[in-house]
C-alpha cells in the first residue's frame, strides 16, 4: 500500500499502520514498525527504511527524534535520475533533479515555495517546512520535512 503525505497536517501515513506525525509518533512506534536504528548523538535518535512510496515515487526515508519528539523526516529520492546515473552525473544534473522534485511538490501541495535559491527551495506550512536541497558534495537531492516546536 502506498504511503500518503498530508500537507494540511504534516502527517506521513506509511501505509503499514505507522503514521509519522508531530506530537503523536514516538521512537518506540518506529522501532515497533521495524525501522532500522541509525546513529544517536546528543539526544538525537534516527531510524530508517529503504523504501517508502508516496507521490507515485520511491524514497529512502529516515526519521529523527529529539529526544523523543519527531523533529525531521529526510527523504532521499530513489527514483531520481542522479541515483540511476554512474559517477558521471554533473551539478547541472543535480539542479535539474531538484527542480523536478520541487515541481512535483508544487503540484501535490498546490502551492509555491516561500523561498527559493540555487541550493534549496522551501515550502512553509503552519506545522513546519518542506525543503528540497541539492547537495553537490554528496550529489544527492534530499527532501526534508521539518516540524516546528
Amino acid at each position: 500500500m502506498p504511503a500518503t503525505f498530508k500537507f494540511s497536517s504534516g502527517e506521513l501515513d506509511t501505509g503499514t499502520g505507522l503514521v509519522l506525525a508531530p506530537g503523536l509518533t514516538t521512537a518506540a512506534d518506529v522501532i515497533k514498525a521495524d525501522w532500522r536504528p541509525l546513529d544517536g548523538h546528543n539526544g538525537w535518535n534516527s531510524f530508517a527504511i529503504s523504501e517508502l512510496v508516496f507521490w507515485r515515487h520511491s524514497f529512502a526515508v529516515s526519521v529523527r527524534f529529539h529526544p523523543d519528539r519527531l523533529a525531521l523526516i529526510d527523504c532521499l529520492w530513489n527514483d531520481g535520475s542522479i541515483r540511476k546515473q554512474d559517477r558521471s552525473a554533473t551539478e547541472d544534473d543535480l539542479l535539474r533533479e531538484k527542480k523536478t522534485l520541487v515541481k512535483l511538490i508544487m503540484k501535490e501541495a498546490q502551492t509555491t515555495p516561500a523561498a527559493t535559491s540555487l541550493g534549496v527551495d522551501t515550502f512553509l506550512f503552519n506545522w513546519g517546512t518542506v525543503s528540497v536541497r541539492a547537495d553537490p558534495r554528496s550529489m544527492m537531492v534530499l527532501l526534508t520535512i521539518a516540524y516546528s516546536s
